[in-house]
């Protein structure tokens, strides 16, 4: 949190100084997060396993302030965190699933406001109570997708009133109930649904990378080797990123769309992709916690050595020379954490479920016809029959 308000301010401040260009079709158009998440994930994390190294991590850190820095100097407004920035983006998506959502508690109120300070430009590049740099205006907030809750809006609305009212500020952080932007339907954009595309493959080697079992199928790059004898570790590495990222979640995405086009139901698969796929994301956000909490839990044993060795390098040199034998997790908590990672992956494929019955009922679709239900069953089951055997059997 600490680093994301330091990297915000220092941003804030370029973007203050900088050029304030407008910005480009292309980068309105989404396609730049799509492409930077991309080239992160190829190059970073399949490519450098910077997640891995400390030295590479610190390089991309550095390329990411570099980065907001140069766009900050160039665009106007918060660019960045809107435009560019993947973690945005996927939390955006993830938001559909919210309990909560920046809105204003009286519309009427902010109908009625003269000075609209949360949108003047005079208060567009303030440092703290500055008005929104992401082009929202807050009573016309419907969704979670686009807001990152800076609270700037709050700030202005509370600071610079032309005149006193007792309703201001009206900005707040409102409960709209679970998954209410989930279930208002709103179709992927194109550069959306490409990257929900690649992130539902990476979601899987994430996974599947648990268990030891399932990890062998994800080695691809060791497979790539022993079968084609490629020497060029640029090229197993493209060739695996196409395979994880591109060919396994094009089969999983094509294959629901052949069984609903051979049951008969005409559908482009345009509209399939841009309005089915927010059938995915339910799963996909349920994978993402059960990765979180397997790796929580499977970091329990170190805690205990935490507040003796801060920075962790002599517990992992005892570790290597057998000094340090780490004391495994109690069987209730194996168990614990097993019901866990059921049970959200059952609540994420029965909410896809839901979310593909009331585009049915949107597309006046028959709710009986269970061919259109193979987005959860076919993407929910890679992980829910992983998690079983790993976990139960």
């Amino acid at each position: 949190m600490v680093h994301g308000l330091s990297c915000r301010n220092r941003y804030d401040f370029f973007s203050k100084i900088g050029l304030k260009r407008k910005r480009p079709s292309w980068l309105l158009s989404g396609w730049a997060i799509t492409v930077f998440y991309i080239i992160i994930l190829f190059t970073g994390i399949q490519g450098l396993a910077i997640h891995r190294n400390p030295f590479y991590m610190a390089i991309y850190l550095l390329t990411i302030v570099g980065v907001s820095i140069v766009v900050g100097g160039i665009y106007e407004k918060n660019t960045f965190y809107r435009y560019v920035c993947p973690v945005g983006y996927l939390l955006g998506l993830y938001s559909r699933l919210s309990f909560f959502g920046w809105r204003v508690k009286d519309r009427q109120t902010c109908e009625t406001c003269r000075d609209k300070s949360c949108i003047h430009k005079h208060y567009r590049y303030n440092l703290n109570y500055k008005s929104c740099g992401v082009d929202l205006y807050p009573a016309k907030i419907e969704d979670n997708a686009n807001c990152i809750l800076c609270a700037g809006c709050l700030k202005t609305c509370s600071k610079y009133q032309s005149e006193s009212n007792d309703d201001r500020p009206n900005p707040q952080l409102k409960y709209i109930g679970f998954t209410h932007d989930l279930f208002l339907l709103k179709p992927l954009k194109i550069a959306e649904m490409v990257f929900v595309f690649v992130v539902s493959g990476f979601v899987i080697s994430e996974i599947w990378s648990e268990w030891p079992v399932t990890d062998t199928y994800t080695l691809i790059p060791d497979f790539l080797k022993n079968t084609t004898h490629l020497k060029n570790n640029l090229l197993v590495i493209l060739c695996t990123n196409l395979v994880l990222f591109v060919l396994v979640p094009l089969f999983i995405w094509i294959l629901p769309f052949l069984t609903i086009r051979l049951s008969g139901i005409s559908i482009k698969i345009k509209d399939y992709f841009l309005n089915y796929g927010i059938a995915f994301i339910p799963i996909i956000a349920a994978g993402h916690l059960d990765k979180a909490i397997l790796k929580i839990t499977s970091r329990l044993p170190y805690f205990e050595h935490v507040f003796t060795d801060f920075t962790g390098m002599a517990t992992a040199q005892k570790i290597i020379d057998g000094n340090l034998i780490l004391h495994e997790n109690p069987v209730w908590m194996d168990i614990t954490v097993s019901l866990l990672l059921t049970l959200v992956m059952l609540a994420g494929i029965w909410l896809s479920t839901k979310v593909v019955k009331r585009i049915n009922l949107k597309r006046d679709e028959s709710d009986s016809k269970s061919p259109l239900y193979p987005i959860p069953v076919v993407y929910g089951s890679v992980f829910l029959v992983m998690i079983i055997s790993w976990r139960w059997f």
